[in-house]
C-alpha cells in the first residue's frame, strides 16, 4: 500500500520539477527493485509496529502484499503512458480503513504504521534513485512528492476508518434505543425479546436496574460522568438514564457524584422487566422536587418519599384536602399565617414536645406555648384527635409549596 504512493509520485515529481520526463532507465530500475522495497516496507512495519507483526503473516497480510504490488504496477503503467494515475482507487483505501476498524485495531496504531511505511518507501526510493543515478535535487523533490501523496492516501484510509466507526456507532445507538424502548414499555415485557435486544446492543442485561429521571432533555452530561455503561434517552416527558446494578459496591456514591449540579430522581431498584415502574416512580419523585414538595439536596431517591408520592399522586385531591383542613388560617395576615404553619408543622413533627419545637424553630419555649394556644383557638378539638392531627399533617404536606420536615 505504501509503495503505491512512491510509484505514483514519480509522475507528480515529473510535473512538479523542471528536469523533464523521468528517463526509461529509471523506470527500468524501479520495476525489478519493487519486491525488495515492498519487503523493506513490511519489515519496517513489523519492527516498529508490533500490533501488525502477526497480521502481516496471516492471509490478511498476503492480501495487503498483493494489493501493494498491483497498485505499483498500475502506477508504473501510468508513468510509461505519460498520464496521471487515476484517483479511482480512493475507495479501495477507504475500504482498507474500514477493514482496520473491523479488525479491532485503533486509529492511532493505523496512523503509526502508515508513517512507518511512508518512511520506508522514501528510504527505498532514495536507494533506487541513487543506484540509477537520479540527480540529488530530483530525489529531494521525489521525497516531498511521496509524503504529499502518502498523506492523500492516508486521508482516504482514515476517512474509511471513521466512516465505518460512525456507522457502527449509529447502529449501536439505534439498537440501544430499541432496547430502552422495550425495557420501558409498560405493556410489553417479553424476556426473550429484551435479552436479544440487549445482545444486539452490546449492553449486558443486569439482574437489577433503576431509572434516573433528569430535568431537561439532555442526559449526555450526566451519562458521561457515570462509572458504568448506562442507557440514555429522552421522550416527551424528559430525559432518563437506565442504570445497571444501582446498589452495587460504590454505585450509590458514584451516582451522587454524577448528578452533582443537576436535578435528578432515582426510581426503585427493580428487575429489568419492571424498568417501566422505576421510570414512573422516578418521574413522580422528580416532580415533587420541582414543585418544592421534597428537598432537592443531592440525589433524590423515590423510595425515600413514598408517603409524599402517594399523597400527591392526585394533585387536585391533595390541594382540596389542604384547602379544607387549613382553612382556619386563611383569614390571617400573611406573616402570622406563615408563623403558625411553621409552628404547626414542628408541633406535629415533635409530637407536641415544646423544648424540641423551640429548638427547631429557634424561638423561646414561651413563644411556642403562645403560638400553640393560638392554634388551639383556630383549630379547636382537631388538635387533640389522632385523626385530626393525621389529616393536618397530610394537609401541610399537600399544600402548594408544602414539604415534609427532615
Amino acid at each position: 500500500m505504501f509503495t503505491a504512493a512512491l510509484c505514483h509520485n514519480l509522475i507528480i515529481a515529473e510535473d512538479a520539477l523542471t528536469y523533464g520526463p523521468i528517463p526509461p532507465e529509471t523506470i527500468a530500475a524501479v520495476r525489478p527493485a519493487l519486491p525488495a522495497i515492498v519487503e523493506q516496507i513490511l519489515a519496517s512495519i513489523r519492527s516498529e509496529n508490533p500490533i501488525y507483526a502477526d497480521v502481516l503473516e496471516d492471509p490478511e497480510g498476503i492480501g495487503i502484499r498483493l494489493g501493494i504490488e498491483q497498485a505499483v504496477k498500475t502506477f508504473l503503467d501510468a508513468i510509461e503512458q505519460g498520464r496521471q494515475p487515476s484517483r479511482d482507487t480512493s475507495e479501495v483505501w477507504r475500504r482498507l480503513g474500514e477493514a482496520e476498524f473491523q479488525a479491532g485495531r485503533n486509529l492511532d496504531a493505523l496512523r503509526a504504521a502508515w508513517r512507518t511505511g511512508t518512511r520506508a518507501a522514501w528510504r527505498g526510493a532514495a536507494e533506487v534513485g541513487a543506484a540509477a543515478g537520479v540527480p540529488t535535487p530530483t530525489v529531494i523533490a521525489l521525497a516531498e512528492a511521496i509524503f504529499v501523496y502518502a498523506d492523500e492516501l492516508g486521508t482516504d484510509v482514515v476517512e474509511g476508518y471513521l466512516r465505518i466507526a460512525s456507522d457502527e456507532a449509529g447502529e449501536r445507538e439505534r439498537r440501544r434505543r430499541r432496547l430502552a424502548a422495550l425495557l420501558l414499555d409498560p405493556d410489553d415485557h417479553e424476556p426473550e425479546a429484551i435479552a436479544h435486544a440487549a445482545e444486539l446492543a452490546r449492553w449486558p442485561l443486569p439482574q437489577t436496574l433503576a431509572v434516573l429521571a433528569l430535568s431537561g432533555d439532555d442526559p449526555a452530561a450526566v451519562a458521561r460522568r457515570m462509572d458504568v455503561d448506562v442507557l440514555a434517552g429522552t421522550d416527551g416527558d424528559g430525559a432518563w438514564l437506565v442504570v445497571p446494578d444501582p446498589d452495587g459496591p460504590g454505585r450509590p456514591a458514584a451516582l451522587k457524584r454524577a448528578v452533582a449540579g443537576a436535578t435528578a430522581a432515582l426510581g426503585p431498584t427493580v428487575v429489568p422487566r419492571e424498568a417501566h415502574r422505576s421510570l414512573r416512580w422516578s418521574r413522580a419523585a422528580l416532580e415533587l422536587v420541582e414543585r418544592g414538595a421534597v428537598g432537592a439536596k443531592g440525589l433524590t431517591r423515590a423510595t425515600d418519599h413514598l408517603a409524599t408520592m402517594l399523597l400527591l399522586s392526585d394533585r387536585e385531591l391533595a390541594e382540596a384536602l389542604a384547602s379544607q383542613r387549613l382553612a382556619p388560617l386563611e383569614a390571617l395576615p400573611d406573616a402570622e399565617r406563615e408563623r403558625l404553619l411553621e409552628t404547626l408543622t414542628a408541633w406535629l413533627a415533635h409530637q407536641r414536645h415544646t423544648p424540641g419545637i423551640a429548638a427547631d424553630l429557634h424561638v423561646h419555649p414561651q413563644t411556642v406555648r403562645y403560638r400553640v394556644n393560638r392554634l388551639r383557638e383556630l383549630f379547636g378539638e382537631t388538635l387533640d384527635a389522632p385523626e385530626g392531627r393525621f389529616e393536618l399533617e397530610l394537609a401541610l404536606r399537600a399544600r402548594p409549596g408544602g414539604r415534609s420536615r427532615g
